[in-house]
């Protein structure tokens, strides 16, 4: 899911991401100028959230002034937003930080994050033109 919308509450769009048990993957703080003159903030936040909870994800958005959008993203980026979460999911099970080679995990999915291919632009959201 995506969010689109100004910063004003926004934590409380965070808490209900983190509540329902989602993870917030991505937050870009951009401004919004014409010529010399700031307009406004916006944000764009790429966020992960059980199916079950999206009509309560889209309500907060709109109680807020926000609007929420699914996405769909290609085969590549799935597989490595995947890998982050089994990390992330597996990092926040355990009392403390463990060492690297000591995760449990199938493969090599550190690796697979990794990915020189995972960081090209094409692969990221698209950014909106301020003007």
């Amino acid at each position: 899911m995506v969010f689109r919308g100004g910063p004003h509450r926004f934590h409380e769009f965070e808490e209900f991401v983190d509540d329902a048990g989602g993870l917030v993957i991505r937050k870009d703080v951009f401004s919004v100028n014409r010529g010399s003159y700031f307009l406004r903030n916006e944000l764009r936040v790429l966020c992960v959230v059980p199916e079950a909870e999206e009509e309560k994800l889209k309500r907060t958005a709109r109680r807020i002034k926000g609007e929420v959008e699914r996405v769909s993203p290609g085969p590549e980026t799935s597989e490595i937003l995947m890998a982050c979460l089994e990390v992330y999911d597996t990092l926040a099970s355990t009392e403390s930080w463990i060492e690297g080679e000591d995760l449990p995990f199938e493969g090599k999915v550190l690796e697979r994050m990794l990915k020189p291919s995972s960081l090209n632009p094409e692969n990221r959201v698209a950014q909106p033109s301020t003007g």
